[in-house]
């Protein structure tokens, strides 16, 4: 966990079930001064209610049964900005927390608390010359005799030198209000500070101070330091030490049974190690066994019980999965986790303590941990058979940062920075009334009649003004409050609206009227506030439209029979997807404040209404006794969104509020997209982080970048979104290419001023760009030469991506266009043809392997080497560009004929294919370069010597770097092949690839090999 400063913002205690790496909170400052505020919405102005009350509902409660457990405030007298731990204090009843940036509060165990008393703000201890660097507190604990000795410790980063991680002894008063001992400071151990810190402390059973530290690094590369298998140093691991008996010279003493005492080199401070980011432990008062929740990298999260000695694996293994083989094991056996979970479940684990108290007896010996990101909490323990018995307690849309059981048996969870607040955990007093959700749309209460579709009384209608890519269908819109309530909207970005219990906002689609066919309803979409939470459900209409059933939670595919979009006509099959629930909560997440249409800057287009009083549609919405009165948003503030096709509006304008609408609600800052890159529509230009590369793929484009300006054909936010399949962008929720947003984006793209290097089709004189022209449709260019033009672009990628930016913004003559979709469909390469199968019906596309490729398919299947030869010599296998097949100084690999030698069998060659990372030899173990200006180069080590090291990378270059420019050179446990290179192909496509590639032969053993 890798905790950022961040905002605090209110909210009422709540519960949300929880979203696959989705539950993320906005990072923002306040957007606004005073005189130029979003609306201030005042509850206290007098309106007429202009709309009859919403009296007909039936949508209550939730279709499955409620958790065994809640959430509910426990102090709401009390909020801290961004607190990181809490602990009680021995023989007080009263707590103390620490805020990340610096402050350390006490207040009282007493549920009307109002009061913090401020004991100290480490801040102050800094140096004048240091204070712009951050100073950050991850955790605390009070001594067990503090009534006694008044000892207290803080784990926290200090700017001093480069920056450290230091664990120090301060003293409290004895009597409240608690204020600082001064100058009572004492350091006892420091560790180099970096990405991960560990930070937690907690006395053990047997007295000693246990810590826990990180590896000190980043997410990428995963532990670039090899700290975390190397005892010689105190990071990756649990410390443990004597702090009431200190040797002489130290502030503690090492404890006579630690584990490597007589290791030589080894630091006698640590008991178990091999750990990431461990941020919380729970230590067992009973039996003295140490849980650890392990934040984990790409894939698990892990759950570690921690013994003398004991090694976790990282980076080795991620959880139970070999990771990184090239870094030396630590002295010990690497341990599995007793529970993992993948990455579609948790995303940062933050331990709790295993409960002994009374007040939940169904917990007992229970070590009790939750997720940052998701809001889960978990309960984990040994039953009596010895086999480990794990549930789930509660999904929450809690910012989950720590747990403490307090000595009444009340078990607390520290929200971070959703409110700052501090929950209490309780048996779950909801009763089932699951039975009584309605299954037919008809049976909500929403409509009078669904044939014509027409709202029930009080259910208003909105619009919404840059409303997100449908997939071709339209949405009509309304919100229901029940009775005469209203809703708080926001004033800012911080803050969550406040909406009525109950309140549903509906988004019904229906496919549009063509080709002869009416209009046809296909799901009508609900967001659900309930007991604090907004739950997500879709209702499939029935084929007839006489009415719409309820969708399992998993979601549902059917195949319709829809009228064709334009220019195409006619009935065409195509299959409609409606989301998982988890699927609606990527987007509807915490981060984005869960609703994403009816919020100020959605809503403050010219109202539809016929008084001319009502002027903007948030007045009108006022005045209607549905939202609490405000003032419109200022047209030049800079969340003011527009309509994307509207022509009148600043390109800059549309293009924003387009991608505002469609992508920030996982690109923001905070946010949980895998490349942190921001399309809020209020961030600057320059603060959207965009102008980069990324590892993610670049579908061979050179010097590919996110953004790049000037140049819409390098940059691989318009690749990604003119795709289909595993590339596409958004990859939830979108199964259609939008041409109107593709030749938007492209537009503004290239309205931005352009740096030196442009892509051939945006480079005057080029081939490509010479190629467009003679596309042009005003143009006299003969056909053969049109269909030259067509195939000189269809070389590249960015000539194919020029192209189909033109046949997405109708820029080509008809024949022209069936021509560049017939030949770009027909392409070799994946990366090109993608581009086009938007204009294949669906029953005429490849059903390519994707990225979810299950090997059984292509080995039940029987290979044709003559066909896989003329796959493995077209650009769509790529294989030959690395892999010669017989000469090894022409390959950036093995030759094929040597990874024969190696896999003979058929499945291991292409578990080989599939999962490159596997296994490694050594001198095919790409190097990963960090330069001292923080440039990284990767690549295959040819030489190294005291002066510089050579590499040669992935496009067959050599790359030569002085020794004295290098900051950082290590090992990467990745491969240099990537992952997915099938993806584009067919199963069929693939036996053949994998039937000419084993039909080369095996390469003779190395001469020195032993019989």
């Amino acid at each position: 966990m890798q905790i950022r400063i961040m905002q605090t913002r209110t909210m009422q205690s709540s519960i949300i079930p929880a979203a696959t790496r989705v539950a993320v909170i906005l990072l923002l400052a306040n957007l606004l001064a005073a005189e130029r505020t979003t609306p201030q919405l005042r509850g206290a102005d007098p309106v007429p209610h202009a709309r009859p009350a919403w009296t007909t509902s039936r949508i209550t409660g939730t279709p499955s049964p409620p958790a065994p457990y809640r959430v509910e405030l426990a102090f709401a007298g009390v909020r801290f900005k961004t607190p990181t731990s809490i602990t009680e204090i021995p023989a007080t009843g009263g707590f103390l927390i620490t805020e990340l940036e610096g402050c350390i509060y006490t207040f009282a165990n007493n549920e009307d608390v109002t009061e913090r008393n401020l004991v100290a703000d480490l801040r102050q201890s800094v140096p004048q010359e240091l204070q712009e660097n951050p100073l950050s507190i991850y955790g605390a604990t009070v001594h067990p005799q503090f009534t006694r000795n008044g000892f207290f410790y803080v784990c926290y980063t200090h700017p001093a030198g480069d920056g450290q991680s230091r664990v120090s002894r301060f003293q409290m008063t004895r009597q409240e209000p608690y204020r600082l001992v001064a100058d009572s400071e004492q350091i006892l151990i420091t560790w180099p500070a970096g990405g991960h810190n560990g930070g937690c402390l907690r006395f053990g059973t047997d007295g000693h101070l246990y810590i826990s530290t990180g590896d000190g690094w980043g997410p990428n590369p995963p532990d670039f330091k090899k700290t975390a298998q190397d005892v010689t140093n105190l990071m990756g691991a649990i410390l443990r030490i004597d702090v009431d008996h200190p040797a002489a010279g130290k502030p503690y003493a090492i404890p006579a049974d630690n584990p490597f005492l007589e290791l030589p080199s080894a630091r006698p401070e640590i008991w178990s190690y091999g750990l990431r980011n461990p941020w919380k432990f729970g230590i067992d008062r009973v039996t003295g066994n140490i849980f650890v929740a392990d934040n984990g990298w790409e894939t698990w999260e892990s759950i570690h019980q921690v013994v003398r000695g004991g090694n976790c694996g990282w980076p080795i293994r991620e959880g139970r999965a070999a990771l990184r083989s090239d870094v030396q094991q630590g002295p010990t056996p690497i341990r599995p986790p007793i529970k993992d979970h993948p990455h579609t479940e948790a995303n940062s684990v933050i331990g709790g303590p295993v409960y002994r108290g009374k007040t939940l007896p169904d917990l007992a010996g229970c070590f009790v941990y939750g997720d940052y990101i998701t809001g889960t909490i978990w309960a984990l323990r040994t039953n009596e058979e010895g086999a480990l018995e794990h549930r789930t307690l509660v999904d929450t849309d809690l910012r989950i940062v720590s747990f403490m059981e307090a000595s009444s048996g009340d078990l607390y969870v520290l929200d971070y920075d959703l409110t700052g607040q501090i929950y209490r955990l309780l048996p779950s007093d909801t009763p089932d009334t699951s039975a009584n959700f309605p299954r037919r749309l008809s049976e909500t209460g929403l409509f009078k009649s669904l044939k014509p579709l027409q709202p029930a009384a009080g259910v208003i209608p909105y619009t919404v003004t840059a409303g997100r890519w449908l997939d071709g269908a339209q949405a009509s819109r309304w919100v229901a409050i029940p009775n005469r309530n209203r809703i708080r909207l926001s004033g800012d970005l911080k803050t969550q609206s406040t909406y009525p219990d109950n309140t549903v906002l509906v988004k019904h689609l229906n496919w549009p009227a063509a080709a002869g066919q009416p209009a046809r309803p296909l799901e009508t979409q609900l967001l659900h506030r309930f007991g604090g939470t907004w739950n997500p459900y879709s209702y499939r209409w029935t084929a007839d439209g006489q009415d719409a059933l309820l969708v399992p939670s998993e979601g549902s595919t059917e195949t319709l029979s829809l009228a064709a979009r334009a220019p195409a006509s006619g009935l065409q099959e195509r299959s409609w997807h409606i989301g998982a629930e988890n699927e609606c909560r990527m987007c509807h997440n915490a981060g984005s404040h869960y609703v994403l249409g009816f919020v100020p800057h959605q809503l403050n287009l010219d109202g539809t209404s016929t008084d001319p009083n009502a002027g903007t549609q948030l007045a009108r919405l006022a005045t209607q006794g549905v939202i609490e009165r405000g003032a419109p948003i200022p047209a030049q503030h800079p969340l003011r969104l527009v309509d994307p096709h509207d022509g009148s509006q600043p390109l800059e304008d549309r293009a924003r509020s387009y991608l505002h609408a469609n992508c920030s609600s996982c690109h923001h800052p905070g946010g949980n997209a895998i490349v942190s890159f921001y399309l809020r529509r209020d961030l600057a230009l320059d603060q959207l982080n965009a102008f980069k590369g990324t590892g993610i793929g670049t579908f061979g484009i050179d010097d590919a970048k996110l953004l790049v300006p000037g140049d819409p054909y390098r940059s691989l936010i318009l690749y990604r979104m003119s795709k289909l399949g595993y590339a596409r962008m958004p990859y939830i929720g979108s199964r259609a290419v939008d041409s109107r947003g593709v030749a938007l984006v492209a537009q503004w793209i290239t309205s931005l001023a352009p740096g030196q290097a442009l892509a051939g089709p945006a480079k005057a004189g080029s081939p490509e760009h010479q190629a467009l022209a003679a596309l042009d449709p005003q143009g006299n260019a003969s056909a053969p030469r049109r269909q030259q033009a067509i195939n000189t672009l269809l070389t590249s990628t960015p000539g194919a991506l020029s192209l189909i930016t033109r046949l997405h913004g109708a820029q080509l003559t008809p024949a022209d266009r069936r021509q560049a979709v017939r030949l770009g469909s027909q392409a070799t390469r994946g990366d090109i043809a993608g581009l086009f199968e938007e204009f294949i019906p669906e029953s005429q596309r490849l059903a390519r392997l994707g990225q979810k490729i299950d090997p059984t398919t292509i080995l039940a299947l029987k290979g044709d080497a003559a066909r896989g030869r003329l796959i493995y010599f077209s650009d769509n296998a790529r294989c030959r560009h690395c892999h010669h097949v017989n000469k090894p100084g022409e390959s950036l690999g093995p030759t094929l004929r040597e990874i024969n030698r190696k896999y003979p069998r058929r499945g291991e060659f292409l578990q080989q294919v599939l999962q490159p990372s596997l296994k490694i030899e050594d001198k095919f173990r790409a190097r990963v370069v960090v330069t001292t200006e923080g440039r990284l180069h990767t690549g295959l080590l040819e030489h190294e010597s005291p002066r510089e090291v050579v590499l040669r990378t992935a496009e067959k270059r050599k790359l030569t770097l002085a020794r004295d420019d290098i900051d950082e050179l290590q090992t990467s446990p990745r491969s240099l092949m990537p992952e997915f290179l099938l993806s584009d192909l067919t199963a069929q496509q693939a036996a053949d690839l994998l039937a000419y590639l084993q039909s080369l032969g095996a390469a003779p053993p190395p001469s020195d090999s032993k019989p």
